[in-house]
């Protein structure tokens, strides 16, 4: 993940450089954090810890880059992360827990009122 990525509904996807200091050398250490939307959050009263850096610029999802990657038109791509979203919404609204799999990224886990992804 080199860019910054948001999806509309859901969230944002980013990397964050931290200094760590290793006996008496710093080290910078990549950490990926997700940041859930504030729609998504709000509605249902979701917690979520991780922050992404104060106003850094994210890349929108392209639809068309996943349209090519998953050999279907811009069109059915966009719906079906939409149609995706929607269900996710529904199934937070009745209550349930949700494990979100994010091929070559991680697991989006809602259970309660926690949210936390695991890479």
């Amino acid at each position: 993940l080199l860019q910054g990525i948001r999806i509309p509904t859901l969230g944002s996807f980013d990397v964050v450089h931290t200094e760590t200091l290793v006996g008496n050398r710093t080290v910078i250490l990549q950490r990926p954090v997700f940041h859930l939307a504030r729609n998504l959050a709000g509605a249902q009263n979701l917690e979520n810890k991780d922050n992404l850096p104060g106003r850094k610029q994210l890349e929108p999802l392209k639809y068309s880059r996943v349209a090519v990657d998953a050999s279907v038109s811009r069109r059915k791509a966009e719906c079906c992360i939409l149609g995706t979203t929607s269900l996710l919404h529904h199934c937070l609204h009745r209550g349930a827990s949700v494990a979100l799999v994010l091929r070559d990224l991680g697991v989006l886990l809602m259970e309660g009122s926690r949210v936390h992804m695991r890479f």
